[in-house]
């Protein structure tokens, strides 16, 4: 309950402060970001203490307080950051010059170009989505986008009109986890075929092509 308060508040208020500000940052500063980025990734919110955030960015915890007073103020912070990324993903989202298949590769394309080069960040998300479920409505709203919406309505309009078939849940569903999975099973995967870190970054290229062609015809009528 204190968690989600605490993202409601940074989703509903202006988002004045250091949050979204641009005025430039002391090295230090941005030397504590990089420090929480990675101990956050780690470890997730309530996994995380300031004083591993404070050594791993090589001071003391009186000087971390200096900047943030709290962990959930560095977490909001770093937080902003991944919202960009997330909105990345959706950037062309409302291109009316796309079919609603073309919408679903355009977004997977871009999800597996960013999942590969930052996969944790996807676990981090996903492991904290699953905790705080409220989250990602949360952040929905802070990006105006309502992601699960957006893609049932176009979903449920071409399976109207005779150019999709089947449930638009279960088509959304399908579409959305495979996506996801590779990433969130990631452990589960390497270990069943027994891959490299390497080798499976190989299969995930390769991956992203195959499921645009998937998703051509998939649901075809």
């Amino acid at each position: 309950m204190k968690y989600q308060k605490f993202i409601r508040h940074l989703c509903y208020t202006k988002l004045s402060d250091t949050m979204l500000n641009s005025e430039v940052t002391t090295d230090t500063e941005t030397q504590i970001k990089l420090a929480a980025r990675k101990i956050f990734l780690q470890k997730g919110l309530a996994g995380t203490r300031l004083q591993e955030i404070a050594d791993e960015a090589g001071i003391g915890r009186t000087a971390l307080h200096y900047y943030f007073r709290s962990k959930e103020k560095l977490f909001a912070v770093v937080w902003k950051d991944f919202f960009g990324e997330l909105a990345a993903r959706m950037l062309d989202l409302n291109a009316d010059n796309y079919t609603i298949v073309e919408k679903m590769q355009l977004f997977a394309g871009h999800y597996m170009d960013d999942a590969m080069q930052k996969p944790e960040v996807d676990i981090f998300l996903l492991n904290e989505f699953n905790k705080n479920p409220a989250l990602f409505q949360d952040i929905q709203k802070l990006l105006q986008k309502d992601f699960y919406e957006y893609f049932k309505t176009g979903i449920a309009e071409a399976v109207k009109r005779g150019e999709m078939i089947g449930n638009p849940e279960q088509i959304f569903l399908t579409f959305l986890s495979s996506c996801m999975f590779p990433f969130a099973g990631m452990g589960m995967i390497k270990s069943l075929l027994n891959l490299s870190d390497k080798a499976y970054l190989n299969l995930m290229k390769e991956r992203k092509q195959y499921l645009i062609d998937f998703l051509a015809n998939a649901f075809k009528a």
